[in-house]
């Protein structure tokens, strides 16, 4: 089936239940896990069920639409609709990742001839997509595409991880002007006030953030505990804090010290925390980025040996 379509006021009334996804409650999430525990709902409808009693016309017609089933909600997003309700919806496909994060979505179609691929995942923070807008502008990051709030919606970036780069590309040399090209990306998000905020080469499980392609040009993803810091420290929030404690060794010796004292002492730590970034400038907050690309060089040598280690601190100029 090709010409299943929703009109702008359906769409509408679709994409606000789903805008409210992220922040279910307790309760709401047991409304509809026992709307499909009786049979009232479909599991793949589970995210929609409001609208079986708010729009019960609607209802009808999203319980003759196949094509939730196979995309979930993520076919009905502005990015991708065209591509799974359009005339070449039937050569569209999706698949699942989760490597750094929560559930992605990744999903490919036909546009205007051409294979298109759009990525879809839950915001992170309140100001992810913001970071990630200007990132993509800057052409550090992946170009941000139409979305629904609290969710990114992105094109798909075709590189490989740097961890996982074949062992014929990884000479000295190429690791020097991946070094060289980080060491550039780093800077520009900085230029822009931003603070990355996480492992850009690679964490203590080898995974990576930094994506390298075909023409040696790279892109970050994940931008989901980045600060963004131009009206630092006036701008400073309690989640800003928070993104950056998650960061710090300091935040998991307080988790593992503290035990099951309670959200209570983790907010007094976070307020603490956020009152020394706080005195910080962001100059000096933006210097962490470089204490994580030196421990992500040192984690590379492990995984790609010494000199490509050694090419890539080279080429930061460590």
């Amino acid at each position: 089936m090709t010409d299943f379509q929703y009109s702008g006021g359906q769409l509408a009334a679709l994409r606000a239940v789903i805008a409210g996804l992220p922040s279910l409650t307790p309760d709401e999430v047991a409304i509809r896990d026992a709307a499909v525990a009786d049979g009232r709902c479909s599991l793949h409808l589970w995210p929609l069920w409001p609208l079986a009693q708010a729009n019960p016309e609607l209802w009808d017609v999203i319980i003759r639409d196949e094509r939730i089933a196979g995309f979930s909600v993520y076919g009905l997003f502005p990015a991708a609709y065209d591509l799974v309700y359009g005339p070449q919806g039937g050569a569209a496909a999706i698949r699942y990742d989760g490597r750094t994060r929560g559930r992605v979505a990744i999903i490919s179609g036909r546009r205007a001839g051409q294979t298109v691929q759009v990525v879809i995942k839950p915001c992170q923070s309140r100001g992810e997509s913001e970071i990630a807008r200007i990132a993509g502008e800057l052409g550090v990051g992946p170009q941000q595409l139409p979305t629904i709030a609290g969710f990114i919606s992105e094109e798909y970036v075709a590189g490989t991880f740097l961890t996982e780069l074949p062992a014929g590309q990884t000479d000295a040399e190429r690791m020097r002007r991946v070094g060289v090209g980080l060491r550039d990306v780093i800077n520009r998000l900085h230029d822009a006030g931003i603070c990355y905020n996480d492992a850009t080469l690679a964490d203590p499980d080898g995974r990576s953030h930094l994506l390298v392609l075909p023409d040696e040009s790279l892109r970050l993803i994940d931008f989901g505990v980045a600060l963004l810091l131009r009206e630092h420290p006036s701008g400073l929030t309690f989640e800003d804090a928070c993104n950056a404690a998650r960061t710090d060794p300091m935040f998991r010796l307080f988790r593992q010290m503290s035990g099951d004292s309670g959200d209570g002492a983790l907010a007094g730590f976070v307020n603490e925390y956020g009152r020394r970034l706080a005195r910080q400038s962001a100059a000096e907050i933006q210097s962490r980025d470089w204490r994580f690309a030196a421990e992500g060089a040192a984690m590379v040598g492990q995984r790609l040996g010494p000199a490509a280690a050694a090419a890539l601190r080279d080429g930061l100029g460590f």
